[in-house]
């Protein structure tokens, strides 16, 4: 079952910041949603609303960078429980068919919402993170820089 979930979620996501569409994005969200920057500060969003401002800093810096796909490619789906699964991936973020930043790891735990598997938890890059949030950039040579 954990290798079916993640696909329709993921397709979602992908589309959710590419557009803009935030009710989209939230559909696959399951609050409180857990952020973990691999060796940050851990935070959580709890209300639809920080969950709406974290969304448009996402989807800002993805157009101000010119990215017009994600692709995740899927690597370790683990059911933890019945009402648990962690998917593992590899995080291509693209214009066109070029990178944009180098690919990077992040982790996703699911768990049942009322419109089927939602995000609770995402642990990736601390550059990754802090690109989302707006603090640091891509250098040219491919790799999250702090600011």
């Amino acid at each position: 079952m954990a290798n079916d979930v993640f696909g329709p979620v993921g397709t979602r996501l992908t589309q959710a910041v590419l557009t803009g569409d935030f009710k989209l994005y939230r559909s696959v969200m399951r609050l409180p949603l857990r952020i973990e920057p691999l060796g940050g500060q851990p935070y959580e969003l709890h209300t639809d609303t920080s969950l709406q401002q974290d969304f448009e800093l996402y989807h800002d810096v993805i157009a101000l960078n010119d990215v017009n796909d994600i692709f995740r490619e899927n690597i370790v789906h683990n059911q933890l429980a019945d009402d648990l699964i962690e998917v593992t991936c590899v995080t291509h973020i693209l214009h066109d068919t070029a990178p944009v930043v180098e690919p990077f790891n992040t982790l996703f735990l699911l768990r049942p919402t009322e419109d089927g598997w939602g995000i609770s938890m995402i642990r990736s890059s601390i550059g990754h993170i802090n690109w989302t949030l707006a603090r640091s950039r891509i250098s040219d040579d491919g790799r999250f820089t702090d600011d």
